[in-house]
């Protein structure tokens, strides 16, 4: 017989510690008192267990995340903030919202298990599944959970199929979906709200993860109803939200959580959206009496949320009218950066995984540099093609032996900018945490169509700003209209975002972004009986982030060509930085007036400026020109 879950022992004794549902000593009586309690919050590290150098935006520097204190991140200054947050605090818990798989190198080479060991030993005390834990499969999972996780991990709206073999590991003896907390006397229910909106295949019959999703709603009033009646608050850890809606700003995103039946829910502690919600939202409960509390604190180990809450304990939980609530609170994210010392015991887990990572994978070797005045950015301002998804797009489809017609990949499998200056392997993996591959297909004319179809009505969900980048083709992407041919009058839906004026070829709107197409470019229609070689990733290709039509053609190949490899043989192929040119990434040191005519002798104001050679050797120089936005997918609105 199988053991039983461990969540079902907790069942029986709700009123224990999660731990272990053991308690050792009488709990006090809180009833009628005004109890302070700190909710620690972290969500979507992605790996970054180690501080790593990005360029903070203005609503990042808006926040406390300034440029002089990098770098950012790292789970032992993680861990450092938990302790001085909870030596300031009698009641605490630490929990995160999912997403610590997945983004640098130590997931490529590690599979999760540093993830899962160095939070046990930060302290977290329970994390939501998201999304990315099952990106090498729930074998490994459930492998790294049973292994290295000291804390539960929590989803409620998933079922777990039982394995065909009774004697073989299912996650389902490792998952549970809630976990009780007893805080000195005041008792939290937390209950996990998984992702599976970015799932692929999850409502497949036989799907290989083994799961079945409960509507979020059903998990939700099912566990509210078990809990209410035995805790002082209610906490869902949520990993839901739009489909992989990143970059959106607050103020953008219809949050999924709203939908949900609140009335008994305390606090929402969210994830997935990549967002800081400072200061958290109130959404008020159908009793028009209680309200609750919905926080995202970011991702990438940016930050750390702190949410002091003051509980006042009521005396009859399963009443509304007498049940303990949140009387008031205050939030802040603390900022993880170079000002926060490392917590050295957890220091110590991770050095011999960073001396295997340092011997594996020169992240510091440099294949290129951006001698512009500006960062290449992966979203441009326009909302059509940017010159970082123009290059990776590029780099598909011209790549030996694919030499595809035109390339074509989703805009958010390209994760980060690249800033000025030298271009480093770290910079790669931070573009393509993902171990993506270059897949090549033939489509018609017509799916080629349905696909651009697909992408436009996607991106007008989006503000209209692409969720794809390209090279080889040129469309107008109209995100709203009322003159879109609807292609199948039997499926009940009337399109108002289409693509148009579908070509092939290069610089087809003539060096004019916003122009029209020019023929006279060599450029042909896309014909709908006509078959193309087409370069797309293995994601895609397998239907991700609903590109449907790509996963039911049958002619497709993985060459195995990673994506990162790809355009990396791409940049290093540019031609190379000229012997005198300047190194202009600090304007102080360097102004942008100096050149090789200025002289560099003492006292001149060109006396820091280094020659980009002299600094990193004889790479390429990628400029604001290389593959520059050109209307490759020009945004239309009719």
């Amino acid at each position: 017989m199988r053991a039983q879950p461990p969540w079902l022992a907790c069942l029986a004794a709700l009123g224990a510690a999660a731990a272990g549902c053991t308690v050792e000593r009488e709990a006090p009586d809180l009833v009628g008192q005004d109890v302070h309690l700190t909710m620690i919050h972290t969500s979507d590290i992605h790996s970054r267990l180690f501080p790593y150098e990005f360029v903070p935006n203005r609503f990042e520097r808006d926040a406390g995340l300034l440029s002089v204190n990098a770098p950012f991140g790292g789970v032992a200054r993680i861990a450092t903030i938990a302790k001085q947050i909870r030596a300031t605090s009698g009641r605490s818990l630490w929990l995160d919202s999912g997403d610590c798989f997945q983004g640098a190198p130590v997931f490529n080479l590690f599979k999760g298990e540093v993830e899962m060991r160095a939070l046990s030993h930060a302290g977290m005390d329970a994390a939501v599944i998201g999304n990315h834990e099952f990106d090498l499969g729930a074998v490994n999972l459930y492998e790294q959970v049973a292994n290295w996780s000291q804390y539960p991990l929590l989803a409620a709206n998933y079922l777990f199929e039982d394995p065909t073999n009774p004697d073989a590991p299912s996650l389902k003896d490792v998952v549970q979906p809630f976990a009780v907390f007893d805080q000195d006397g005041l008792k939290i229910g937390v209950i996990g709200m998984a992702n599976w909106s970015s799932m692929t295949g999850i409502f497949e019959g036989g799907n290989s993860l083994g799961i079945r999703p409960i509507t979020d709603r059903e998990a939700v009033q099912q566990y509210v109803r078990l809990l209410r009646p035995s805790v002082d608050l209610i906490v869902l850890v949520s990993h839901l939200g739009l489909d992989e809606d990143e970059g959106l700003t607050v103020n953008d995103v219809q949050d999924e959580n709203e939908a949900l039946p609140l009335e008994g829910v305390d606090l929402i502690l969210g994830g997935h959206l990549h967002i800081v919600t400072n200061p958290p939202k109130i959404i008020p409960q159908p009793d028009g009496i209680h309200s609750t509390v919905l926080v995202h604190s970011g991702a990438f180990a940016k930050y750390v949320g702190r949410l002091d809450l003051v509980v006042r304990v009521g005396e009859d939980n399963a009443d509304p009218d007498k049940r303990s609530r949140i009387t008031s609170f205050a939030y802040d994210t603390i900022p993880v950066d170079s000002t926060v010392a490392d917590d050295p015991d957890i220091a110590h887990i991770l050095e011999p995984y960073a001396q295997v990572i340092a011997r594996d994978i020169d992240l510091e070797g440099v294949f290129s540099f951006i001698s512009a005045t500006a960062k290449v950015i992966r979203n441009d301002l326009s909302g059509g093609d940017s010159q970082l998804g123009n290059l990776v797009a590029r780099s598909m489809q011209t790549f030996s032996g694919v030499e595809a017609e035109f390339a074509l990949t989703n805009s958010l499998g390209i994760r980060a900018d690249f800033e000025q200056g030298k271009l480093t392997n770290e910079a790669m993996y931070n573009v393509f945490p993902f171990e993506n591959s270059i897949t090549v297909m033939y489509l018609s004319g017509s799916e080629i169509q349905e696909t651009l179809d697909f992408v436009a009505r996607k991106s007008s969900e989006r503000g209209c700003r692409t969720q794809a980048q390209v090279a080889g083709i040129w469309f107008d992407m109209v995100c709203r209209s009322t003159t879109c041919p609807d292609r199948d009058p039997n499926d009940g839906f009337t399109p108002t975002a289409c693509a148009k004026n579908i070509w092939l070829g290069e610089n087809c709107r003539s060096n004019n972004p916003d122009g029209p197409i020019d023929p006279g470019r060599n450029c042909r229609p896309v014909v709908a009986t006509g078959l193309y070689r087409v370069a797309v990733n293995d994601y895609i290709a397998k239907g991700g982030s609903g590109f449907t039509v790509l996963k039911r053609n049958t002619s497709k190949v993985d060459t195995g060509i990673a994506l990162r490899d790809a355009l990396t043989v791409y940049l290093r192929n540019l031609p190379k930085c000229g012997a005198d040119a300047l190194d202009h990434v600090d304007p102080v040191e360097c102004p942008l007036t100096c050149t090789v005519a200025t002289p560099d002798q003492p006292g001149s104001p060109c006396e820091k400026c280094v020659k980009i050679v002299d600094r990193v050797g004889p790479v390429s120089c990628l400029s604001d020109l290389t593959e520059a936005h050109d209307g490759r997918i020009r945004p239309v609105f009719e």
